[in-house]
């Protein structure tokens, strides 16, 4: 057994609990607080959860979660996700050779493209001088009455004006972030974000829950909310994707722009440890 499986261990028989016990307690299943006794962490749903769950299990026993956690941080996973380098080199010498076919190609048009502009110049010499000769003939020039163009140009300049302004406060007023559940449970899709992005608010509600917010393929934050408690992070509004990973779904509590998002079917499952994504649309 593993010493810090068999340090938890005998603190759940001190307090007088059973693995039953615990499991209402922390809401963790029996099969999973067996694995934390054994050392088995390969048998949990990730890293993320293996420290999650033996935070809650040494709470719910009295031990000091941040101490223990110290204290054999060599044996337990890190559940920090590496990122992954992307093939940027490749990419430019790509563009650069397209470029490079495009201006070679194009060395082979030049004279005719310079003919081409003289003839347009010739052309419109011509025409201008036909023009002005045109205009010097007419020797007598009738005054038209405008008063009426005025009049009516003006009316359109305020017809104009009225409209836009209306449309803009249409458009602002529509303007507003809006949040719908997919046809697969924990998936979300965000609409409406404006430029400056959309602040997103995780609270703990009626409970702890361990928490890890990510955005994209980076996480941005993970922390244990206790009830009450709340964090909160501006998502840009170039982010395509963020997710909500809790240890405790049934204790948590997520606001998207001051809207509570609808959690009721995630929190209705037999499962409380959940990743909810959220998907940002263009």
């Amino acid at each position: 057994m593993d010493e810090i499986g068999q340090k938890l261990r005998n603190a759940r028989i001190k307090k007088g609990y059973t693995i039953d016990d615990l499991q209402q307690i922390t809401k963790i299943q029996k099969r999973y607080l067996i694995a934390i006794e054994e050392g088995q962490f390969d048998h949990l749903p990730g890293d993320f959860y293996v420290r999650a769950f033996i935070k809650q299990y040494s709470d719910a026993v009295g031990i000091s979660s941040d101490d223990l956690l110290e204290e054999y941080k060599a044996e337990i996973p890190n559940s920090q996700p590496t990122q992954e380098s992307k093939p940027e080199e490749t990419k430019t010498r790509t563009i650069k050779e397209e470029s490079n076919s495009f201006f070679a190609s194009l060395g082979n048009y030049i004279p005719q493209i310079v003919v081409g502009i003289i003839i347009i110049v010739i052309v419109a010499v011509i025409a201008f001088g036909m023009v002005h000769r045109s205009q010097n003939a007419s020797s007598v020039t009738i005054p038209k009455d405008t008063s009426t163009q005025t009049t009516k140009k003006t009316t359109k300049k305020t017809t104009a004006s009225t409209k836009k302004t209306t449309t803009k406060k249409t458009t602002t007023a529509d303007k507003t972030v809006a949040v719908k559940e997919t046809s697969t449970e924990g998936t979300y899709t965000v609409s409406n974000v404006p430029s400056s992005g959309v602040k997103v608010v995780v609270e703990g509600s009626g409970g702890q829950a361990w928490i890890q917010f990510g955005e994209g393929s980076n996480t941005t934050w993970q922390q244990a909310l206790s009830s009450g408690e709340k964090k909160s992070t501006t998502v840009p509004s170039d982010t395509s994707t963020f997710t909500v990973q809790t240890g405790n779904v049934t204790n948590t509590k997520i606001t998207i722009d001051g809207k509570a998002v609808d959690l009721s079917k995630s929190q209705s499952g037999s499962t409380i440890v959940k990743t909810l994504t959220f998907n940002i649309e263009k």
